[in-house]
């Protein structure tokens, strides 16, 4: 099958699992009775009477037609931005604007998270899978281990102690800010609006765009210890799949050929072992983003970072329905779309993959 056919079915295969989502999401809200789905709509200091504003809101709902049509309704709702109303304070009122302010940075902590533990997960294990049970290799797994069994919340709060601005008095290494996502300025620039940069909505790319040192570089003072906590924990996973695949590569019969024929031990290692062993790396690569997400959200709680994470845990501790209903729901797609990317990235690695 042709790469392009592959993506093709890949796309069309999305379209279900996004159906199934949001079936998935509307079940749920099925459950709540229509009285409490109503209330958020409700506004005291309106001047229409409470029983016309309940009335208006189950008919735009959906709440008075039969279940499937409730479903067509939802969906139609959905695909045209309208995920329900809240009332969390900081956030708009409505749940798509309030996803809107809080996604980019949840998407910014991700980037740099992520970024930063393939930096440094495919050098050392590079160095550390062509030295199997040495002491490097040793130290690696127990490295590694120690990422996936530790809490990303304690390992924050840890962080926030050691290197936190203000936590203890005198030290020196306390520079980082342990609150926040943005820098604390009293004019907001001319391109902040509403919660939002642009043109990108993420910050710290907005304000480089801008030449906004000062903005750019409080930006990213507030990023450092959420991604350093989200770094370790993806780290530990890639670095395990990285070593793993490059000892199991070593012993493949063209590396034997390989140095049979002379080739240096250094071309061998990166262009024989590392090539193949990066593959079955990709193919977690959805899986880790997945624990990214999950890991975001109690980061995100921890230093109060302005994202999806800390958006998703206060709508659920207010118990404002529509927005956790709608923060899993891009928890959800966000995942499925990262998914698409490994996928298509595996086939384009490996061109012997087409399912």
């Amino acid at each position: 099958m042709e790469l392009r056919f592959y993506i093709i079915r890949r796309l069309l295969i999305l379209i279900p699992t996004m159906l199934g989502l949001t079936l998935l999401m509307f079940l749920l809200m099925a459950m709540i009775p229509a009285s409490i789905l109503e209330i958020p709509y409700y506004n005291p200091k309106s001047a229409v009477p409470r029983s016309v504003q309940l009335h208006n809101a189950a008919v735009l709902l959906g709440l008075n037609l039969p279940l499937p049509l409730r479903y067509f309704k939802y969906l139609w709702l959905t695909l045209h931005g309208n995920l329900g109303v809240m009332n969390l304070a900081g956030y708009p009122g409505s749940v798509s604007a309030a996803i809107l302010q809080a996604f980019p940075n949840t998407i910014q902590l991700a980037l740099f998270s992520t970024v930063l533990a393939l930096a440094i997960a495919i050098p050392l294990g590079t160095y550390i899978g062509a030295r199997p049970n040495s002491v490097a290799d040793q130290g690696g797994r127990i490295f590694s281990l120690s990422g996936f069994a530790m809490p990303a919340f304690w390992l924050a709060l840890l962080l926030q102690i050691v290197f936190g601005k203000g936590v203890i008095r005198g030290n020196p290494v306390g520079v980082f800010p342990i609150s926040g996502s943005v820098p604390d300025v009293s004019v907001a620039p001319p391109w902040f609006h509403n919660g939002v940069t642009s043109p990108t909505h993420i910050p710290i790319f907005d304000a480089l765009l801008h030449a906004d040192w000062s903005y750019a570089w409080g930006s990213l003072m507030h990023l450092v210890l959420p991604v350093l906590t989200l770094t370790y924990g993806i780290l530990a996973g890639v670095l395990r799949f990285v070593r793993a695949g490059m000892v199991d590569s070593t012993y493949q019969e063209y590396v034997k050929t390989a140095r049979a024929k002379g080739v240096p031990e250094r071309d061998v290692i990166h262009r024989h072992i590392r090539k193949n062993a990066l593959i079955p790396t990709v193919t977690v690569m959805g899986l880790l983003f997945a624990a990214l997400l999950g890991g975001a959200v109690l980061v995100e709680y921890v230093f109060n970072y302005n994202g999806m994470g800390l958006l998703s845990v206060n709508a659920a501790l207010q118990f404002q329905i529509y927005g956790v209903i709608g923060t899993t729901l891009v928890f959800g797609l966000t995942l499925m779309f990262a998914n698409l990317i490994v996928d298509i990235a595996y086939a384009l690695i490996d061109p012997r993959i087409r399912y």
